[in-house]
């Protein structure tokens, strides 16, 4: 979201070179863990998973495939 005069939109405004517009962010705790060798979803840190929770909620959509790396054996296919 950007929060302008008007108030706060969910869309990019028309005119971005304005000093009246900021980006509205929202932040979340991160993980220090080295996530590459995890197999298993319950494996995966608390935070990471909480990551996921929200980009479910937020995007309205089930993620059902998680990628710890670029190699095929670090795919994590999850139950839902």
């Amino acid at each position: 979201a950007y929060k302008t005069k008007q108030g706060e939109v969910d869309y990019l405004p028309y005119d971005i070179n304005s000093n009246a517009i900021t980006p509205s962010y929202i932040e979340l705790k991160g993980w220090k863990e080295d996530i590459t060798q995890i197999t298993r979803e319950e494996d995966l840190p608390d935070t990471f998973k909480d990551y996921i929770a929200f980009l479910e909620k937020e995007l309205a959509t089930p993620i059902k495939i998680v990628s710890v790396g670029p190699d095929r054996v670090q795919t994590i296919f999850r139950d839902q």
